[in-house]
């Protein structure tokens, strides 16, 4: 299992993004007031259009022929003037009924305030309509509303109608008219985003609920746990198909090396004089390339070890490599079968027992996880890294007395393995014994005064406790010890941007991980945290789509396309609600 200080920098960075929840993935403010909610289902209209000037009356009689002659503009205006007044009293004294029969012409010959007032008394019966589940009904009565005119509430009560008969479509395109007339209705914009829903359009249902999230404040919690939802299914359902073609691949460097550098090493002695074409040769090709950290390499040779086949000495081993690599790739399947063959070969390996275990761990199969170090400590109860890995397991079940136990246990029988003085550390602190835990670290730091390690996960220690200077001469002193180790940059990068509000250094940090290592997936979700909070949504949304690429397994996946999705969303809404999200930006103090 991989050590938990090579573990934190990615976990942590992930953890603090997660913890962010949905606010964060909408976007990064807090505290913006948007107005345009309204009261919840059926809203009443809160204002009247300001008045306009009057239309001339048009005669109701469809059998008169236009004005041609001119003849016409020989009537006074004061009779005009009069036509227009009692067309407007007859019109407005006619009972509800008859305001359903009346033609574009009588409609247009009332005021501004009595249209007003017509369509108040459409759409009220239209409520009750609604209330009684009457819908076809109300679309009727609401359609006759917007005759009188056009608002966006109309519009919105008539799109809640067409949903409950399943007319998605005309859900849809009310919505948009309702958001013609007021881009931030929150209640149209919710109903748009259900009925993109229903029809499977996805992404668009998912930017709705994310405007709904962004323009009501965080308030509306159904909508936060229907973009949650929403997010997850994109990103599964991307993530499903993108997993029927994407080939396994080892994860970063410094992942795979912390993997390998989590156990005590195994040292071979090979002939001089070795065929290097046969099995025995490409194992030790394989070998030898691990320990020069050229781990490609070292997967391409072991494979043609197992292929070409390895002396008996050796085969074991071969397998035991073969399922480390297919685990860490992902490939669980092949890993076990690796692991298998490796145990039935030498049944006294305990390493295969070991990583085993990583894989029943990876799997949350807990019970076959501990029974490998069952099974282990019966063939070799001398074996620390037995212990170690045993309080790796206990450590992330939570369970860290026993695993302060395991370390110290792997201590007494090899006190030269650094991480497990390191672990030692960690759950200490974990456990509340800050002094011993702080003490475990000073030993540490003297006893393995070259490990860039001791020095990163001490720095961690220290940022917890809010020592932001003592942690940054931490995290420098790594990057001295390991200029090559990503993990001191990351963490030296978020302290300097969180702490100290230093973007610019925090940015060149996590790029100079990236140098160090192209595939660190903790370095391309810090930058991209660090840029979105920053505003440059557009640069963040590169990063997180190369974590894409980057990921092994479907959760991994997952992750990394529901920041791409939830990016593209915060995109599309700067662009198309650029004063709600200058108001963001103004909040964040100009970020």
């Amino acid at each position: 299992m991989a050590s938990d200080s090579t573990r934190t920098a990615t976990e942590r960075m992930k953890k603090f993004l997660e913890d962010k929840d949905w606010k964060f993935y909408c976007t990064v403010a807090a505290g913006l007031a948007v107005a345009g909610a309204g009261a919840y289902y059926l809203a009443s209209s809160g204002a009247s259009s300001s008045s306009t000037t009057k239309k001339q009356p048009k005669k109701r009689d469809a059998k008169r022929k236009p004005d041609v002659t001119g003849e016409a503009k020989s009537a006074s205006t004061e009779q005009n003037v009069s036509e227009n007044v009692q067309a407007t009293k007859a019109a407005a004294a006619l009972p509800e009924e008859q305001l359903e029969t009346m033609t574009d012409e009588e409609i247009e010959a009332l005021s501004t305030e009595k249209r007003a007032e017509a369509a108040q008394a459409l759409k009220a019966k239209g409520n009750s309509l609604f209330t009684s589940k009457n819908y076809e009904e109300a679309v009727r009565l609401y359609t006759q509303a917007i005759r009188f005119k056009p608002d966006a509430i109309f519009f919105a009560n008539r799109a809640a109608c067409f949903a409950n008969l399943g007319k998605h479509d005309n859900v849809i395109e009310d919505c948009n008219e309702a958001l013609k007339m007021d881009s931030v209705y929150v209640k149209a914009l919710n109903r748009r985003a259900l009925a993109y829903e229903k029809k499977g359009d996805l992404v668009n249902s998912l930017y709705d609920y994310t405007c709904v999230c962004i323009l009501d404040a965080f308030r509306n919690e159904a909508a936060g746990k229907s973009m949650e939802r929403l997010l997850q299914r994109v990103a599964q359902e991307r993530a499903d198909e993108i997993m029927k073609t994407k080939k396994p691949r080892l994860p970063s460097a410094t992942f795979v090396n912390a993997y390998f550098e989590s156990f005590r090493p195994m040292n071979f002695e090979f002939p001089a004089e070795l065929d290097e074409s046969s099995g025995d040769g490409y194992f030790a090709k394989a070998f030898r390339a691990v320990k020069a950290k050229n781990f490609n390499e070292a997967l391409e040779a072991c494979e043609k070890a197992i292929e070409l086949g390895c002396s008996r000495q050796y085969q074991a081993y071969a397998y035991n490599l073969l399922g480390t690599f297919e685990f860490l790739k992902g490939n669980n399947q092949g890993a076990l079968e690796a692991f298998n063959k490796s145990i039935e070969l030498d049944p006294k390996l305990i390493q295969s027992y070991i990583k085993r275990s990583s894989l029943y761990m990876e799997q949350s199969d807990v019970v076959n996880a501990f029974k490998q170090f069952d099974d282990a400590i019966a063939i070799n109860s001398s074996d620390p890294d037995v212990y170690y890995h045993r309080g790796q397991v206990n450590y992330i079940t939570g369970n860290f007395e026993a695993a302060a136990k395991d370390y110290t246990e792997s201590l007494k029988l090899d006190d030269t393995f650094v991480f497990a003085h390191i672990q030692l550390g960690v759950v200490q602190y974990k456990l509340g014994s800050i002094s011993s835990a702080m003490a475990t670290f000073n030993n540490t730091l003297k006893k393995f005064p070259q490990s860039a390690d001791v020095q990163n996960y001490y720095g961690e220690l220290l940022v917890d406790q809010q020592k932001v200077n003592e942690a940054i001469e931490a995290f420098s002193t790594a990057i001295e010890l390991d200029p090559k180790n990503t993990l001191p940059y990351i963490n030296k990068a978020m302290i300097l941007y969180q702490a100290r509000g230093d973007a610019n250094e925090a940015i060149a940090l996590c790029k100079k991980a990236l140098e160090c290592d192209p595939a660190s997936d903790a370095a391309v979700a810090s930058l991209a945290q660090v840029l979105l909070e920053l505003g440059k949504a557009d640069e963040a949304l590169g990063y997180y789509e190369m974590a894409i690429d980057l990921a092994r397994t479907a959760p991994e996946l997952q992750h990394a396309i529901s920041y791409v999705e939830a990016t593209k969303a915060q995109i599309r809404f700067a662009q198309e609600y650029p004063e709600a999200a200058a108001k963001m930006r103004a909040a964040r103090g100009g970020m």
